[in-house]
């Protein structure tokens, strides 16, 4: 006499339970992969324009190397005054520019106004028209800084040059420098 035995609803949820307690670790790891390679992502970009911009100041005469603050703070001369701190501060114009411009990010039509201004700035500070970044850097902000009083001589014949590189929640997650000198 054989009895047929099935598992009994009880049976069947605690099962279910200890298979969801050893899986969750597991979960969470898979997640933290996920979230470790993006943000890895977003820094390998990062540096990546944050170089692509050293490379771009070295190529100018040292004269015309300038920060972002004296070359586009024009910018926010006259938006009112939400605007007011991104012009009259360097801290307040870090805190919002972005040199890159993107498909995306100018078609809302007060960024495209933005990148019209930016453009013609642009076009007289590195004496080359503006080209677009890819879409992938469209939540990414690029600041650039030039300190002058690395060199106590006068004329100085050498500047410091930083290049910050910010992500959508306002993180710095690349930061580049170099030192720029007069060539003789």
């Amino acid at each position: 006499m054989f009895r047929n035995r099935a598992f009994s609803l009880i049976e069947i949820i605690l099962v279910l339970g200890m298979a969801a307690v050893v899986a969750y670790p597991f979960t969470k790891m898979f997640s933290f992969g996920i979230q470790g390679g993006h943000e890895t992502y977003e820094h390998i970009i990062g540096y990546n324009i944050a170089r692509d911009k050293i490379e771009e100041i070295k190529s100018l005469p040292f004269d015309l190397v300038k920060s972002d603050f004296d070359n586009f703070r024009d910018l926010y001369r006259d938006r009112g005054l939400d605007f007011m701190d991104a012009y009259s501060t360097k801290n307040g114009f870090e805190k919002i520019f972005s040199d890159i411009f993107t498909e995306d990010r100018i078609k809302d039509d007060i960024e495209k106004e933005a990148y019209e201004m930016f453009k013609e700035l642009y076009k007289n500070t590195y004496k080359r028209e503006y080209a677009l970044y890819p879409d992938e850097t469209s939540k990414l902000r690029r600041v650039t800084d030039v300190d002058e009083r690395v060199d106590t001589k006068v004329p100085p014949r050498l500047k410091k040059v930083i290049v910050k590189v910010f992500n959508s929640r306002g993180l710095r997650i690349a930061e580049l420098a170099t030192l720029v000198s007069i060539q003789k």
